[in-house]
Protein backbone atom coordinates (compact mmCIF):
# COMPACT_ATOMS: atom_id res chain seq x y z
CA UNK A 1 0.00 0.00 0.00
CA UNK A 2 1.44 3.41 -0.98
CA UNK A 3 2.48 5.74 1.81
CA UNK A 4 1.45 9.36 2.20
CA UNK A 5 4.68 10.53 0.54
CA UNK A 6 3.94 8.39 -2.51
CA UNK A 7 0.44 9.88 -2.77
CA UNK A 8 1.77 13.43 -2.40
CA UNK A 9 4.44 12.76 -5.03
CA UNK A 10 1.76 11.35 -7.36
CA UNK A 11 -0.36 14.50 -6.91
CA UNK A 12 2.64 16.76 -7.36
CA UNK A 13 3.67 14.91 -10.54
CA UNK A 14 0.17 15.60 -11.96
CA UNK A 15 0.37 19.35 -11.26
CA UNK A 16 0.77 21.90 -14.04
CA UNK A 17 4.04 23.00 -12.40
CA UNK A 18 5.50 19.51 -12.84
CA UNK A 19 4.16 19.26 -16.39
CA UNK A 20 5.77 22.53 -17.51
CA UNK A 21 9.01 21.79 -15.69
CA UNK A 22 9.27 18.43 -17.41
CA UNK A 23 7.93 19.61 -20.78
CA UNK A 24 10.00 22.75 -21.32
CA UNK A 25 13.36 22.13 -22.97
CA UNK A 26 16.45 24.18 -23.77
CA UNK A 27 16.38 27.89 -22.99
CA UNK A 28 12.65 27.82 -22.25
CA UNK A 29 13.33 25.04 -19.73
CA UNK A 30 15.81 27.30 -17.95
CA UNK A 31 13.26 30.12 -18.01
CA UNK A 32 10.51 27.86 -16.61
CA UNK A 33 12.84 26.76 -13.82
CA UNK A 34 13.51 30.40 -12.91
CA UNK A 35 9.82 31.35 -13.21
CA UNK A 36 8.74 28.53 -10.91
CA UNK A 37 11.57 29.18 -8.45
CA UNK A 38 10.53 32.83 -8.26
CA UNK A 39 6.99 31.89 -7.23
CA UNK A 40 7.48 28.54 -5.46
CA UNK A 41 10.93 28.98 -3.93
CA UNK A 42 10.49 26.68 -0.93
CA UNK A 43 8.68 23.96 -2.89
CA UNK A 44 11.26 23.75 -5.68
CA UNK A 45 13.60 21.15 -4.15
CA UNK A 46 10.66 18.77 -3.66
CA UNK A 47 9.20 19.51 -7.09
CA UNK A 48 12.57 18.93 -8.76
CA UNK A 49 13.08 15.60 -6.97
CA UNK A 50 9.60 14.43 -7.97
CA UNK A 51 9.95 15.47 -11.62
CA UNK A 52 13.60 14.42 -11.96
CA UNK A 53 14.25 11.37 -9.74
CA UNK A 54 17.80 11.43 -8.43
CA UNK A 55 17.95 15.23 -8.63
CA UNK A 56 20.64 16.67 -6.34
CA UNK A 57 21.21 20.25 -7.53
CA UNK A 58 20.77 22.63 -10.43
CA UNK A 59 23.65 22.75 -12.87
CA UNK A 60 24.68 25.70 -15.02
CA UNK A 61 23.63 27.28 -17.24
CA UNK A 62 20.64 28.80 -15.41
CA UNK A 63 18.98 32.15 -14.82
CA UNK A 64 19.82 33.37 -11.32
CA UNK A 65 17.51 36.39 -11.18
CA UNK A 66 14.00 37.33 -12.09
CA UNK A 67 13.55 39.08 -15.44
CA UNK A 68 13.37 42.74 -16.31
CA UNK A 69 12.31 44.60 -19.43
CA UNK A 70 15.30 46.52 -20.78
CA UNK A 71 15.09 50.09 -22.10
CA UNK A 72 14.74 48.63 -25.60
CA UNK A 73 11.97 46.17 -24.65
CA UNK A 74 14.10 43.02 -24.48
CA UNK A 75 13.34 40.63 -21.61
CA UNK A 76 16.64 40.14 -19.73
CA UNK A 77 17.85 38.20 -16.68
CA UNK A 78 21.22 37.37 -15.14
CA UNK A 79 22.61 34.09 -16.48
CA UNK A 80 25.15 31.79 -14.84
CA UNK A 81 27.10 30.06 -17.62
CA UNK A 82 28.73 26.61 -17.57
CA UNK A 83 31.93 28.12 -16.14
CA UNK A 84 30.02 29.76 -13.27
CA UNK A 85 30.42 33.26 -14.67
CA UNK A 86 27.44 35.59 -14.23
CA UNK A 87 26.29 37.47 -17.34
CA UNK A 88 24.25 40.50 -16.24
CA UNK A 89 21.11 41.30 -18.21
CA UNK A 90 21.44 38.43 -20.66
CA UNK A 91 18.74 38.53 -23.36
CA UNK A 92 16.04 35.94 -22.73
CA UNK A 93 13.27 37.03 -25.13
CA UNK A 94 13.36 39.68 -27.85
CA UNK A 95 10.07 41.14 -26.60
CA UNK A 96 7.10 40.63 -24.32
CA UNK A 97 5.25 39.24 -27.34
CA UNK A 98 7.91 36.59 -27.93
CA UNK A 99 7.77 35.58 -24.25
CA UNK A 100 3.98 35.36 -24.36
CA UNK A 101 4.04 33.32 -27.57
CA UNK A 102 6.63 30.83 -26.29
CA UNK A 103 4.66 30.27 -23.08
CA UNK A 104 1.44 29.95 -25.08
CA UNK A 105 3.00 27.33 -27.39
CA UNK A 106 4.28 25.42 -24.34
CA UNK A 107 0.81 25.48 -22.74
CA UNK A 108 -0.74 24.32 -26.04
CA UNK A 109 1.77 21.49 -26.48
CA UNK A 110 1.22 20.29 -22.92
CA UNK A 111 -2.57 20.67 -23.29
CA UNK A 112 -2.87 22.63 -20.05
CA UNK A 113 -6.37 23.41 -18.84
CA UNK A 114 -7.57 27.03 -18.86
CA UNK A 115 -7.11 27.46 -15.07
CA UNK A 116 -3.59 25.98 -15.31
CA UNK A 117 -2.73 28.30 -18.21
CA UNK A 118 -3.90 31.28 -16.18
CA UNK A 119 -1.70 30.24 -13.25
CA UNK A 120 1.29 29.67 -15.54
CA UNK A 121 0.89 33.11 -17.11
CA UNK A 122 0.47 34.76 -13.70
CA UNK A 123 3.77 33.18 -12.61
CA UNK A 124 5.45 34.34 -15.82
CA UNK A 125 4.14 37.87 -15.25
CA UNK A 126 5.42 37.92 -11.65
CA UNK A 127 8.83 36.77 -12.91
CA UNK A 128 9.22 40.06 -14.81
CA UNK A 129 9.86 42.32 -11.82
CA UNK A 130 10.89 45.60 -13.46
CA UNK A 131 10.30 47.60 -16.60
CA UNK A 132 13.26 49.86 -17.41
CA UNK A 133 11.63 51.53 -20.40
CA UNK A 134 10.94 55.22 -19.90
CA UNK A 135 7.42 54.64 -21.17
CA UNK A 136 6.27 51.14 -22.13
CA UNK A 137 4.08 52.67 -24.87
CA UNK A 138 6.97 54.75 -26.28
CA UNK A 139 7.48 54.23 -30.01
CA UNK A 140 11.22 53.87 -30.85
CA UNK A 141 10.47 55.31 -34.32
CA UNK A 142 9.39 58.55 -32.65
CA UNK A 143 11.86 61.40 -33.40
CA UNK A 144 12.40 61.80 -29.63
CA UNK A 145 13.83 58.27 -29.47
CA UNK A 146 17.06 59.49 -31.08
CA UNK A 147 17.31 62.45 -28.72
CA UNK A 148 16.81 60.16 -25.71
CA UNK A 149 19.23 57.50 -27.06
CA UNK A 150 16.55 54.80 -26.99
CA UNK A 151 17.59 53.13 -30.25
Amino acid sequence: MPGIEDLLAFDLRASWQAKVLEGAKGQLGAVVLSVLAHTYDEAMPTLLRVVFPGFTSITAPFYCTAAKVSKTGIIVADLVDRDGKIHKDSAVFASEMEMRDQFRRLADRLKLSDPDRIELFKCAQRWVVADRRLDPTFDPRDPDAKRLHIN
